[in-house]
C-alpha cells in the first residue's frame, strides 16, 4: 500500500471513528446518526474529496475526487475543482472543465479560455463545453470535427457525450452520422447523448439493448436510460431490478428508480455495500474488478436516494477500503444524502413557518 494511500486512510479513521463505530459489524442499517456525529461525517467526508484531488499516485482518482466535488455543488468546492484545471495529467483538466462547466463559474473563464489551446485534445473539447455553459457558443461548431474526425476514439468518445450535454437538438444530426463510427464506444456515447436529446429513435435502441444485452452492454442501457430521467422507464427499471441475473444491471435499475424518486432499490445497494452480499462473477475480468463496479454503483445509487438509512454502511465502508476510488464514491454518497436531508429539514422548516 502507497504512503498516500495509508495517509489517506489514516485520516479517514481519526475523523470517522466517532460516527462509525456502532456501524461496525452488525449494525442496523436504520439506525439514527446524531447531529454531531452527522457534522464529524460530513467534515470526514469532504477530507476524502480534498486528499482524492492531491491523489498524486493515481491520476484516475483525482479526476474522481473533482467530478465528486461537482456534485456538492458548494461554494467550497470551488477553489478545489479550479486548482484541477492546472493539473499535470489531461484526464483530471478534462473532469475540471466539465465540473466548472456545469456549475457555470464564471470565475474560471480564464483558465477555461487558456485551456482551448491544451496539447491534449480531450482537454479542448472539455473546454469548449465550459465556455458555452458560460455563455461563449464561438467554438461549438469545433466539436462537430472532433467528433467525426478526431483519429482518437477517445477524443470521438468524449466529443459525443459533450454534445449531448449541450442540450442542443441540432447535435443531433452529427450524433447519427456518428453511429457509423468504427469504435463501439463512440456509437454508445453518440446514443446515448441522442437519447438525452429527445431522440425517440436512440431512446428505443437503448431499451432494445436494455432488454437483450448482456453483461456490460446491458448495464450500459440501463444507465444511459436512467440519465433520460423519463418516468416512461420506470416499469423497465422495475422489471431489471427484479428479474436480471446481473447484479451491476439490477443496481444500475436502482439508481435510475432512485433519479425518479422510487426507493424500490434502495435495500439491494445496501446489502452490496456489505461484505458477503450474493455475487455471480459472469465476465472474464477479475473478481476484485467487478466487486469494485458493484460498490461503486451501490454508492451512487445510494447517493441519489438521499435517505439516511444508508450513513451508517457508507461510514463503514469508507473508513474500511483499501481502494481510494471507493472511498472517494462513498464520500460522495454521504455528501449527497446529508445534503438531502439538510433541504428536507429547511422545507420541513419553511412550510412550519408558514
Amino acid at each position: 500500500m502507497s504512503v498516500q494511500r495509508k495517509c489517506l486512510r489514516r485520516y479517514m479513521s481519526m475523523w470517522l471513528m466517532p460516527a462509525v463505530m456502532w456501524a461496525s459489524g452488525c449494525a442496523s442499517p436504520s439506525a439514527t446518526i446524531f447531529v454531531t456525529q452527522k457534522a464529524e461525517l460530513k467534515r470526514g467526508a469532504w477530507e476524502c474529496l480534498r486528499l482524492g484531488v492531491r491523489y498524486q499516485a493515481n491520476p484516475g482518482v483525482r479526476a474522481q475526487a473533482v467530478e465528486a466535488l461537482r456534485h456538492s455543488a458548494t461554494d467550497d468546492a470551488l477553489p478545489w475543482i479550479r486548482s484541477s484545471l492546472m493539473d499535470e495529467h489531461p484526464a483530471v483538466r478534462f473532469a475540471a472543465c466539465m465540473a466548472v462547466g456545469e456549475l457555470v463559474d464564471k470565475g474560471a473563464k480564464r483558465a477555461v479560455t487558456d485551456l482551448l489551446h491544451d496539447p491534449d485534445a480531450n482537454v479542448r473539447v472539455s473546454a469548449i463545453f465550459a465556455l458555452y455553459k458560460f455563455g461563449d457558443a464561438s467554438h461549438t461548431a469545433e466539436l462537430t470535427r472532433y467528433l467525426l474526425q478526431d483519429a482518437d476514439p477517445l477524443v470521438r468518445r468524449n466529443a459525443a457525450m459533450v454534445l449531448g450535454r449541450l442540450q442542443e437538438r441540432s447535435a443531433v444530426k452529427p450524433l447519427a452520422q456518428a453511429m457509423n463510427d468504427s469504435d463501439s464506444g463512440v456509437r454508445n456515447y453518440a446514443l446515448e447523448a441522442m437519447a438525452l436529446l429527445g431522440n425517440r429513435q436512440a431512446t428505443q435502441e437503448l431499451a432494445f439493448m436494455a432488454n437483450t444485452g448482456v453483461g456490460a452492454e446491458e448495464v450500459f442501457a440501463v444507465q444511459a436510460l436512467a440519465q433520460v430521467g423519463s418516468p416512461h422507464f420506470v416499469d423497465l427499471f422495475q422489471y431489471k431490478l427484479a428479474n436480471s441475473v446481473h447484479i451491476e444491471t439490477r443496481l444500475a435499475a436502482a439508481k435510475g428508480l432512485g433519479l425518479l424518486g422510487l426507493m424500490d432499490g434502495f435495500d439491494l445497494a445496501l446489502q452490496a455495500l456489505r461484505p458477503g452480499a450474493a455475487r455471480k462473477y459472469e465476465s472474464s475480468d477479475s473478481p476484485q474488478e467487478q466487486q469494485l463496479r458493484r460498490w461503486l454503483l451501490a454508492t451512487s445509487a445510494l447517493g441519489i436516494m438521499g435517505q439516511e438509512a444508508a450513513l451508517s454502511d457508507l461510514a463503514h465502508l469508507m473508513k474500511a477500503s483499501h481502494d481510494p476510488r471507493v472511498q472517494v464514491s462513498t464520500a460522495q454518497a454521504i455528501l449527497q444524502i446529508l445534503k438531502s436531508l439538510e433541504s428536507s429539514a429547511t422545507n420541513a422548516a419553511v412550510l412550519f413557518r408558514q
